[in-house]
């Protein structure tokens, strides 16, 4: 009896004691910051570091600073969306506004949704709205999953809670994670592998905590010095389709019920509204029953397609790569649409 309760034991040990060892390091270092509260998630100059959950980020960002900081302007949208630089739109909506980029990186229609209703809950005015839309947007309606996903706790009454916090812990353990993170925290180098699924951030961007505003200005000099488009970041710029394609039709009843309490919101606050089609670089047009939907909703005057073929999209050097373009264009945008 007593052999067989020491190998039990000696058994439990070896599951346990590794397990503990793991939740004490993920406790200790909180290496995706959403375990314990902190003023700001990025430095002023940030440097490589561990890709965190932007919805978070974003989320806890608003309300930490909500108190100081009297929100009347956001922006809404993917990772697309925070090339639309704060000084430039105030140019078109006026200094004195207070904007703020609310994004998430491949943000859903749905996390948006939950995004404007918080706001709204809060009794915040939205007196401006720039709203950046795409189709990998549209065609999310439903919570995402991974941790760099998973919608913030406070936008869903904290009723995700515990699966947020075990998605972290999940990713903290998996092996290509744990390999990642030591070798960069001893080595302090960004390796190629670590970059693979989005393990390490390492990009270098100035960052303004009040705003939420990530600006790659490291990289706009290196464009001015010749020296960003190098064959291998060229490479990534695909041959597309000399036929304008168009994606399928998105916006169905879930689309529209979530679609609809948005504009409710905006109504309400009567808000100036512009909502932004992005120019992707793939090409494609936003479907025109879409775009028709979009804009018997939000208004005629108010929705500006961007997509598919345009002076835009066939200059690869619009873009930082194949999903992100520059803040040049999106200046260009906000002149257009603004006057119009």
């Amino acid at each position: 009896m007593k052999k067989f309760i020491f190998k039990l034991l000696k058994f439990s040990a070896l599951i346990y004691v590794p397990l503990i060892i793991t939740l004490v390091l993920y406790l200790t270092f909180d290496p995706f910051k959403v375990i314990y509260e902190r003023n700001t998630y990025f430095d002023p100059i940030n440097k490589p570091n561990i890709e965190l959950n932007k919805d978070f980020v974003s989320t806890y960002t608003f309300i930490n600073n909500l108190k100081n900081n009297k929100y009347d302007s956001f922006i809404f949208g993917n990772s697309r969306s925070i090339f639309y630089e704060i000084k430039d739109w105030k140019k078109h909506i006026g200094s004195s506004s207070k904007c703020y980029h609310f994004d998430a990186s491949g943000e859903a229609l749905y996390a948006m949704h939950k995004k404007i209703l918080f706001i709204s809950k809060k009794n915040v005015k939205i007196k401006n709205c720039l709203l950046i839309l795409d189709y990998p947007t549209l065609k999310q309606v439903d919570s995402k999953k991974g941790h760099l996903s998973v919608i913030a706790p406070p936008l869903v009454d904290y009723s995700n809670l515990a699966e947020f916090h075990k998605t972290f812990f999940e990713a903290f353990i998996s092996p290509k994670f744990l390999r990642a993170y030591f070798d960069f925290k001893i080595n302090g180098k960004v390796k190629d592998y670590m970059k693979e699924e989005h393990l390490i951030d390492d990009r270098t961007f100035e960052y303004d905590y009040k705003t939420n505003e990530m600006r790659f200005v490291e990289i706009e000099n290196q464009i001015k010095n010749g020296t960003y488009y190098t064959p291998k970041r060229i490479s990534v710029f695909y041959k597309r389709d000399e036929v304008l394609l168009e994606s399928e039709a998105i916006i169905s009843e879930k689309q529209k019920n979530l679609l609809i309490e948005i504009q409710s919101v905006f109504k309400k606050n009567n808000t100036n509204l512009k909502v932004i089609i992005n120019p992707l670089y793939d090409q494609k047009k936003l479907n025109f029953k879409d775009l028709k939907y979009l804009k018997r909703l939000f208004g005629e005057n108010n929705v500006f397609d961007y997509s598919g073929k345009n002076e835009i999209t066939e200059d690869f050097h619009n873009y930082y790569e194949a999903s992100h373009y520059r803040p040049h264009v999106t200046r260009k945008i906000m002149e257009e649409i603004y006057q119009k």
